[in-house]
């Protein structure tokens, strides 16, 4: 995941040097300047040289730490390109701070924070402050204060009338990721000191009240979702891989911020045309919520969990911590939900059927035997094993047992991971509605099977023609062993959904549910409680609502978001990748976590209840007038 998050910052810096060279063509302007601000070892000059796109009568400043440049000087001097700046003959600067000028390239070893002595220095250089200039800052003003930066940013608007300005930087919201970002970063001995706020009206208003005439700011979400379909794949191809939750939210917390005035305008591939709606919090409901410390051995993600009794809670595979290795999961997991105590559970048979999943379902069926289907180990090691194991004697001894029995009974038709399951009633026969997923191939299915548990065998649903699109991490659950309902996931494009498919266990078909006011979001649970379904945590793409819980209500076929309000900054929460369970009208949340690009692996530490009494709530939807309280509306 981590060349995929330095592949999009490169893709978007490219951008920026394209739509400038286009807007601002040598053929009408004879001089124009790029400033790069905190350049360090950046190599763009060199790379748009190498590429002959580097237009003429362009220079290039680059602004850093003396000591920095310094040593990145004496690396161009080793380098192929020290003749291009005929280092050789390099003439001794009066200003000292001047550490190379050439006559397209320049070195300026001063800190950016200090606007009087860059002033100087551009005078010594007999820079022209009126000629179309492009001052670009990658990940640099966010690691000076907001005072600093916003004196920078406005010294620039005040000295250079016809400029942009291009930050390429991470961003702060009110959520978990953010955490883990900012305690990364701290941890390295650089804090994040003048973060902008994720909302694109922070950014806007910040730049304005300084003087600029125009602002966009898009986040690297937005900018990777409208790549082509073909650049798409081509990513794809490269390598698999399987960390969509983490990629997405690490784009999310970064944007691209273009501030323009003058002759200067904002290119048409940084106008910011995401989906204008914005949340009301007025109508935000607040759920009321408890947390207790989660036993190590819950702390996982991708795995999956079954009540077997009112008291023991079996959790099987995922990827988690073991004797303190990182590692994927084997066997299973018994928690004691009175005493609070784990123990792993092995098989009894030699033969291990389970393996390390990752991403299966666990179906637990009126006998009490959990039926876990497909899953991954590695994306190029699927599981296509169907595997039944009992648990029983862990309900007759009412106490958490070392052991179980599990046995392989059948293949699945078409292997499957990140799939959905759920238990449906045909002629008083408990079947396994399995639908959806990621294959082998590196592709995603829209097919749908149903595993007779006597029988042991699959059938297929024909496609239909309101049959749910290919997608993943999407979630199913079902109303009286008779309507399944498919909520949201992801599409093999990556677009995350907001549909709702039904499907009749009686008639045996498919139907679209039009649910006004439901947001897009995938790698998430899904509960039906009430004439409701709850919709548990997922990646929304969007930065309305932190620790978000849907709810559809299925009388009014309207959808209402919740938030958990959870602000613990010591226990950062990802509410993505991880398992729910209903317990005495209380959902529990367990797990949950991912691979936070090169801020680490992280594991939600904290177990977390909510009721599903949502009268108990400072808002009730049930009570409200749809029309008028609606706070979002996304096309289906």
């Amino acid at each position: 995941m981590q060349s995929l998050g330095y592949y999009i910052r490169f893709k978007a810096i490219e951008t920026v040097f394209c739509s400038w060279f286009t807007d601002v063509p040598s053929s009408i302007y004879s001089k124009t300047q790029i400033i790069s601000l905190g350049a360090g070892f950046d190599s763009s000059y060199f790379r748009l040289k190498k590429r002959d796109i580097f237009p003429p009568g362009c220079k290039y400043i680059e602004i850093d730490y003396k000591d920095v440049l310094k040593r990145k000087l004496e690396y161009i001097a080793l380098s192929e390109f020290s003749n291009l700046l005929n280092l050789c003959n390099k003439q001794v600067e009066t200003n000292s701070n001047i550490l190379l000028n050439s006559e397209e390239y320049v070195m300026l070893g001063v800190d950016m924070q200090n606007c009087k002595e860059l002033e100087n220095c551009f005078h010594d250089l007999e820079i022209d402050f009126n000629v179309p200039t492009l001052f670009l800052s990658e990940c640099a003003l966010t690691y000076i204060n907001l005072k600093s930066s916003n004196s920078l940013i406005h010294w620039v608007q005040a000295h250079f009338p016809n400029c942009a300005i291009v930050l390429y930087e991470q961003v702060h919201d009110d959520d978990g990721f953010t955490l883990i970002m900012k305690n990364h970063f701290k941890s390295l001995g650089c804090p994040l000191k003048s973060l902008t706020h994720r909302l694109k009206e922070h950014a806007h208003s910040r730049f304005i009240q300084m003087g600029w005439s125009s602002c966009s700011s898009i986040s690297m979400l937005y900018f990777y979702m409208n790549f082509s379909k073909e650049e798409k794949q081509r990513i794809q191809n490269l390598e698999l891989f399987d960390e969509y939750e983490m990629w997405h939210e690490k784009c999310r917390h970064y944007v691209l911020i273009w501030a323009s005035q003058g002759i200067i305008s904002i290119p048409e591939a940084f106008e910011n045309k995401e989906d204008s709606v914005t949340f009301n919090y007025t109508q935000l409901g607040s759920l009321s919520f408890s947390c207790r410390p989660a036993h190590e051995l819950l702390q996982r993600f991708g795995h999956q969990v079954a009540l077997l009794s009112s008291r023991f809670l079996i959790v099987s595979g995922g990827f988690g911590q073991f004797q303190k290795r990182h590692q994927r999961l084997s066997g299973l997991t018994c928690y004691d939900t009175i005493s609070q105590s784990c123990c792993i559970m092995f098989s009894s048979d030699s033969q291990d059927h389970l393996g390390q999943r990752m991403f299966h379902t666990m179906s637990k069926l009126s006998n009490n035997s959990l039926i876990i289907v497909g899953g991954r180990s590695s994306p190029k090691k699927i599981f296509s094993s169907v595997v039944s194991v009992n648990c029983e004697n862990v309900i007759e001894s009412q106490r958490p047992m070392d052991s179980f029995i599990a046995k392989k009974v059948t293949d699945m038709p078409l292997p499957t991971w990140r799939h959905s399951a759920c238990i449906v009633l045909i002629a008083g026969i408990e079947n396994i509605f399995i639908f959806g997923g990621r294959t082998s191939n590196n592709d995603v299915t829209n097919r749908c099977h149903i595993l007779n548990s006597e029988s042991w065998s699959f059938s297929e649903v024909p496609y239909q023609e309101n049959t749910p699109s290919p997608r993943y991490s999407h979630s199913s659950t079902c109303v009286g062993g008779q309507k399944v309902y498919i909520t949201c996931g992801l599409s093999k494009e990556e677009k995350i959904l907001n549909s709702v498919h039904v499907f009749d266990i009686e008639t045996y078909t498919w139907s679209v549910l039009q649910v006004a006011g439901l947001l897009p979001r995938y790698s998430h649970n899904s509960h039906y409680h009430n004439n409701a379904i709850f919709l548990v945590g997922g990646i929304t793409g969007l930065s309305y609502v932190p620790y978000s819980i849907g709810m559809i209500n299925l009388i009014a076929n309207s959808a209402f978001e919740f938030t958990l309000g959870y602000k613990n900054p010591e226990y950062p929460l990802i509410l993505s990748n991880h398992c729910c369970y209903v317990h005495e009208d209380h959902v529990i949340i367990t797990g949950g976590g991912g691979n936070c690009f090169s801020f680490g692996t992280h594991f939600n530490k904290l177990a977390t209840q909510w009721t599903t009494d949502i009268r108990s709530c400072d808002f009730d939807p049930w009570l409200q007038d749809n029309d008028n309280n609606r706070a979002l509306n996304f096309a289906s």
